[in-house]
C-alpha cells in the first residue's frame, strides 16, 4: 500500500470513529506515521482529505451495494438485498453511523464541497432505490419518486437507529416495511 492510500485509510478510520471536527491533521499524521508535508503534498488541506475519504467511501458503496442488486432479481429480492446489505454493514467494526450524514451535519454551513459530496452520495442511494422500483413495476415516475423518497427516509432512519442500538432482531420487520412502502400507491 502506498503512502496516499495509507493516509486515506487512517483518516477514514479516525473520521469514522471520532467525527471530522474532532480529528486534527496532527492526529492523522501521528497515527499514520507520516509527515505533515506528505499529507499536504497528497491532499492540500484537511477538507480536501475529507473529500478524498468520502469519494473513496462512496465508490466502495457503489461497488458493493450497487453490485449486490442484480438486474435479474425481482423487486422484492432487490429490496431484501438492499436491506440485508445495510444490516451486514451495521454488524461490521467499521460501522459508526453514516459518514455522509455526519459530514453534512458538520459541514453543511461551512464547506459547500463536503456538503455536496454527502448530498451526491445520498442522491445516488435514492436513485438506486428509484431504479429498483422503476425496473420492476408499472409505476410511473411520480409514484417511483414518492416511493423512493419514502424508502430512503426509512433507510436513513434505520442507519440512525443502528448507530444507537442493535436492530438486528428487527431485520424481518424492516424488510417487510420496505416491501410494503414499495407497493403502496401515494
Amino acid at each position: 500500500m502506498g503512502t496516499k492510500e495509507h493516509i486515506l485509510d487512517t483518516a477514514e478510520y479516525l473520521f469514522n470513529v471520532n467525527g471530522y471536527t474532532a480529528v486534527g491533521v496532527d492526529l492523522i499524521r501521528d497515527t499514520a506515521g507520516v509527515s505533515k508535508t506528505s499529507m499536504y503534498r497528497y491532499f492540500g488541506s484537511k477538507n480536501k482529505l475529507i473529500l478524498a475519504v468520502l469519494a473513496r467511501r462512496h465508490l466502495r458503496f457503489e461497488e458493493t451495494l450497487g453490485s449486490a442488486v442484480k438486474p435479474e432479481m425481482s423487486m422484492e429480492e432487490k429490496l431484501d438485498v438492499f436491506v440485508d446489505w445495510h444490516f451486514n454493514w451495521f454488524g461490521t467494526e467499521d460501522f459508526h453511523g453514516c459518514m455522509f450524514m455526519h459530514a453534512m451535519s458538520e459541514f453543511k454551513e461551512s464547506d459547500g464541497a463536503i456538503a455536496d459530496s454527502a448530498y451526491t452520495h445520498k442522491k445516488w442511494l435514492k436513485s438506486l432505490i428509484k431504479n429498483i422500483i422503476l425496473d420492476n413495476t408499472d409505476f410511473g415516475g411520480k409514484q417511483a419518486e414518492a416511493k423512493s423518497e419514502a424508502i430512503m427516509t426509512f433507510v436513513e432512519g434505520m442507519i440512525v437507529r443502528a448507530e444507537f442500538d442493535d436492530i438486528t432482531p428487527y431485520r424481518p420487520v424492516f424488510r417487510l416495511a420496505i416491501r410494503s412502502l414499495s407497493k403502496t400507491r401515494f
